[in-house]
């Protein structure tokens, strides 16, 4: 017998908490050291598009660091988005290396200020999570933000997140307003969910 919404939001609940505390504990110098992998990753994945519009986000202090990764985006010249909480909505901002950043209501860097752009210009979407399963569907931090963003797209671009190692592969109670990835980039591996040719 299946779950009813109720049960798997607990269950989705309970996965969170635990990942959530497991997180607390990683060392600055182990999320850099994640961070750094991961960023080599992604851009392997990238080289294969290759795109001229990425959205990306500001990681915080618990997630895999996405600095390198931003870094490496701007000096490619390659155009960047990051999100930034409006109502219940993600917006879109251009972003640059001298973009200026406040920390939003969700604890999380966001650039003020500046442009809105189109999520739509992105050739690929670079999403946090904080588990993913073996077909790929994701689990965030349960506002729903992306789910919602993702719904807008007919042919979204390519969808990328990022988890640690620990983190993918996990038996995850998955809804209908789940998103599923197209890769998973962890600090070990790159798992492919559908081919290249986005």
């Amino acid at each position: 017998m299946g779950m009813n919404s109720t049960q798997e939001s607990d269950r989705k609940a309970i996965i969170r908490r635990r990942i959530r505390d497991g997180r607390a504990v990683q060392a600055p110098f182990e999320r850099i050291e994640v961070g750094h992998a991961i960023s080599q990753g992604v851009l392997e994945v990238l080289n294969a598009v290759p795109p001229t519009c990425v959205a990306a986000y500001f990681s915080t202090d618990t997630e895999p660091s996405t600095d390198e990764l931003l870094e490496s985006l701007w000096a490619r010249g390659i155009r960047v988005l990051t999100p930034r909480v409006q109502d219940d909505e993600l917006q879109w901002i251009e972003t640059s290396r001298d973009s200026a950043t406040e920390i939003g209501s969700f604890g999380i860097r966001e650039v003020q200020g500046e442009q809105i752009a189109t999520l739509k210009d992105a050739q690929a979407i670079v999403i946090p999570a904080l588990a993913i399963d073996p077909m790929g569907f994701r689990l965030g931090q349960g506002g729903g933000f992306y789910d919602r963003a993702l719904a807008e797209f007919v042919d979204p671009p390519l969808l990328i997140a990022v988890v640690h190692d620990r983190e993918d592969l996990l038996d995850i109670p998955v809804e209908s307003h789940d998103a599923r990835m197209d890769v998973i980039v962890t600090e070990r591996h790159t798992r492919y969910i559908t081919p290249m040719q986005k």
